[in-house]
């Protein structure tokens, strides 16, 4: 793969140099100078880029990190000015000291001496050669990134991946997937395994209301992740208030996010759709607004809406997502001018508050999204500090901290107003995250998450109690619809986990693969090696089968789903 980068850069370079061969131009030799200079700095580039991306993301360059440089502000946001000085300074050691070593190279020489038919032989072997290392040798079919996965390791096929040739790939791959890079299975078997029983009855479902049409208000908590809740095995004196608002409500102890940004989950929530391995369906106007809408549905039952935010809904196309699938209100960082905040919003307290003082205004029965902000990478918040650590792990633990009390001052105060009574209150992390114990991006216990359900609507026996079938975000449709008695037929994704009638699974994708787990097994599965990289359970084979199965169904449908929506 390394020769393969050498070729394409390489390529143009012998292209140039023929003219050079017969006849000597001072203009030529200039050009290719400065040509090479320019592929030092952009190779310089690629590099700590591809570093700065596997600490956030634990994958290389990809077209979801591209997107994201339409939004400068938010993308730079996302890491420390330290860690940026630090791989610009990285980027800038590499260029002086190979632009130090591209001086050993004659530029000057004369190379129309020697032999007529020496000249013309090197002007036609030196593309040749090039070509045949760009496309990896003389072989049949040229190299694909697959050659480089070796390992069931991510971390050393990123390391064998070259960074130029992978950042070439994405250069001439089409913006847009246009086939289904996926395909492993007959359409009709994975249709059938995706088809597998799903929740159809709303009088299937076992009802959790005291409550026959309550306000629902979901709390979307910022890279919240199950490590730091102490009643899901996590670090204790992290969250606190969570703790004690779980011994009032009803936990999901296995609740898995379907990828890593709040896009992702968003999409989720709202439409019941899962995050895709390679693309984000929010940032693809036409496709985004075909998908299904709980606030759609919620609307025909009699239920206003509101989005409340303290941050840049522009950001990733979030507004024009939250406008498609029909919020009546969105409140954003125009709402919050002046107030103190982080780069991505204004204070979490200062969003609760506004909620609380707005909130006895809005039209009942209402349906309120509440999405915090201030326990965002790279969770350099100005907040107590009840961690004392220095490092990136209490850094964190120290902002979902500061989430936690305003959340738990938020829920406090809410009892005493006159909404909160017939409101089911849902509180669930948008994704998780990879801190404070450096989870793979792959991994089970990065995507696992909070997700719990309290409030004055919820019957008064289930509170303090647990729940263990597994769900995910893509589920919270059907479940909020069937306790309202309506269908959720049209979020296919979307199976009720309290219906004990069908068989409940959760899949969540990273870069170029997918999860899977079930109360039997957890896999994660690589799909450009087309090897299992993680598994819970090595002695249950059949389990390992059944769920790799239903992962090749779940990512194939998914993506034929996907390109669908543009037809």
């Amino acid at each position: 793969m390394d020769l393969s980068a050498t070729g394409y850069y390489l390529l143009v370079t012998a292209l140039l140099s023929v003219p050079l061969l017969f006849r000597n131009s001072a203009v030529v030799r200039t050009f290719l100078l400065r040509w090479t200079l320019l592929l030092l700095c952009i190779t310089a580039l690629i590099g700590v880029v591809d570093i700065g991306l596997f600490d956030a993301w634990g994958a290389k360059l990809d077209r979801k990190a591209i997107n994201y440089l339409r939004y400068p502000k938010e993308a730079a946001s996302g890491a420390s000015w330290g860690w940026m000085a630090l791989l610009l300074g990285v980027a800038v050691v590499h260029v002086v000291v190979f632009e130090r070593a591209l001086r050993w190279i004659d530029f000057a020489r004369d190379h129309t001496a020697g032999s007529r038919a020496a000249r013309i032989t090197s002007a036609v072997l030196a593309p040749v050669v090039c070509l045949v290392a760009a496309r990896g040798g003389p072989q049949d079919d040229p190299i694909n990134k697959s050659w480089a996965y070796f390992s069931r390791h991510p971390v050393l096929n990123l390391a064998a991946l070259n960074s130029v040739w992978n950042a070439l790939e994405i250069a001439v791959e089409p913006a847009e997937v246009e086939t289904n890079p996926y395909r492993a299975l007959l359409s009709e078997e994975a249709d059938r395994l995706f088809s597998k029983p799903r929740t159809k009855d709303p009088q299937r479902t076992s009802s959790i209301l005291a409550e026959r049409r309550p306000n629902i208000l979901l709390v979307l908590l910022e890279s919240w992740t199950a490590d730091v809740i102490e009643p899901l095995g996590g670090d204790s004196g992290v969250t606190p208030a969570f703790t004690k608002f779980a011994q009032e409500g009803l936990l999901f102890t296995n609740f898995y996010s379907t990828g890593f940004r709040t896009e992702q989950g968003l999409c989720a929530l709202i439409s019941g759709f899962p995050a895709q391995p390679k693309t984000t369906i929010m940032r693809n106007y036409g496709k985004f607004d075909k998908l299904p809408s709980l606030v759609g549905r919620l609307h025909d039952a009699g239920y206003s809406s509101t989005y409340w935010y303290a941050g840049n809904t522009e950001f990733a196309n979030t507004r024009a997502y939250l406008e498609a699938m029909g919020f009546d209100r969105i409140y954003d960082e125009k709402d919050f001018l002046g107030a103190a905040g982080t780069e991505w919003g204004a204070f979490d307290k200062a969003l609760f508050d506004l909620h609380l003082e707005r909130a006895n205004s809005e039209q009942q029965p209402f349906f309120h999204v509440v999405m915090t902000s201030t326990s965002h990478e790279p969770f350099d918040a100005p907040v107590e500090q009840v961690f004392k650590g220095a490092g990136e792990p209490d850094r964190y633990r120290n902002t979902v901290h500061y989430t936690d009390a305003c959340l738990g001052a938020f829920l406090q105060a809410a009892r005493s107003q006159p909404w909160y009574a017939n409101t089911l209150v849902v509180v669930v992390a948008d994704h998780g995250h990879y801190l404070p114990h450096y989870r793979d991006a792959f991994s089970d216990a990065r995507h696992r998450v909070p997700f719990l359900i309290t409030g004055g609507a919820l019957r008064e026996e289930l509170r303090g109690t647990a729940i263990a079938t597994y769900a995910s975000h893509v589920d919270v449709p059907a479940l909020l619809l069937h306790q309202l008695g309506a269908d959720a037929g049209e979020f296919t994704w979307s199976r009720d986990p309290l219906d004990p009638s069908v068989p409940h699974h959760v899949l969540w994708t990273f870069n170029e693969g997918y999860g899977i787990a079930d109360s039997t097994q957890s896999l994660a599965f690589d799909l450009v090696g087309d090897r299992i990289i993680e598994l819970r359970e090595r002695s249950d084979t059949a389990a390992q089968q059944r769920l790799l199965e239903q992962g090749r169904a779940d990512v194939q449908v998914l993506l034929d789903q996907y390109i669908g929506f543009n037809q």
